[in-house]
């Protein structure tokens, strides 16, 4: 597909190739942005596995030790950040089974790998300061006044690569394969209050992410994920994502 002209995302001309839905070839290697536009685009909404828990259930497959999967619920916002910060993104993960408590929240910053189909995304934890701002503004990034400050802590060890797949895969789609940068990752959890191991395998399709993210005590025993080491598989939400698993929901 040629387009008239090339659309443009924060200023810079984007390729066609990645402006709809990505054709089955490799990334041009002179539209960087436009892998980054595309990478940006799949990931911004929301997603659950609504459908997949309801499935697990109905098998009885309880989740955890029982090798099923918990209902979660994952959003992704945009965030207009300082210039040297670069395209960055706010991911806050939910279980809303359990009144929608929120269990993660994350700052993304996602910058090219020059000459590849490749994208880096750095993980960042947010400060107290801007969990609390996020709090009074009802977790809408939109709504605050973001600094350099809100991105001071950085976890290095949980970097992740992404890279472009122009075709194939589970779902049988161009989409992006990550995996952690640094392989399986050691780091200290300030919720569990130890070291743990993690590992982590994801898939992001245009309407579905699918995460594989495992955590190990020090003597190897599974904390958390899913015990079968199948990838949580959240599909795109429309709008709102449902607030209860419907039994094969599709």
């Amino acid at each position: 597909m040629v387009a008239a002209s090339p659309a443009r995302v924060a200023g810079r001309a984007v390729s066609s190739a990645f402006q709809l839905a990505p054709v089955a070839h490799s990334a041009p290697a002179t539209a960087q942005f436009a892998l980054v536009a595309c990478f940006m685009r799949f990931f911004t909404g929301s997603f659950d596995n609504a459908a997949q828990a309801a499935d697990d259930a109905a098998a009885g497959l309880g989740p955890r030790e029982g090798g099923g999967h918990e209902h979660i619920r994952c959003g992704v916002q945009r965030v207009s950040a300082p210039v040297e910060v670069g395209d960055a993104l706010l991911a806050d993960y939910r279980f809303p089974a359990r009144g929608d408590a929120s269990f993660r929240t994350r700052l993304y910053t996602v910058s090219e790998e020059i000459g590849t189909a490749s994208i880096t995304m750095r993980i960042f934890r947010p400060t107290e300061q801007t969990l609390a701002k996020l709090a009074r503004a009802d977790f809408d990034a939109a709504a605050l006044e973001w600094s350099a400050d809100d991105f001071a802590h950085h976890i290095s060890e949980c970097d992740v690569r992404w890279t472009w797949v122009p075709a194939g895969g589970p779902l049988g789609g161009a989409h992006f394969d990550g995996e952690l940068i640094a392989g399986d990752a050691t780091v200290f959890s300030p919720i569990l209050k130890q070291t743990i191991r993690v590992t982590d395998s994801l898939q992001l399709f245009e309407d579905a992410l699918w995460i594989n993210d495992r955590g190990f005590d020090p003597d190897g025993k599974q904390i958390y994920g899913n015990w079968r080491n199948v990838p949580y598989k959240l599909r795109r939400c429309a709008d709102v994502c449902s607030a209860a698993p419907v039994a094969n929901a599709r």
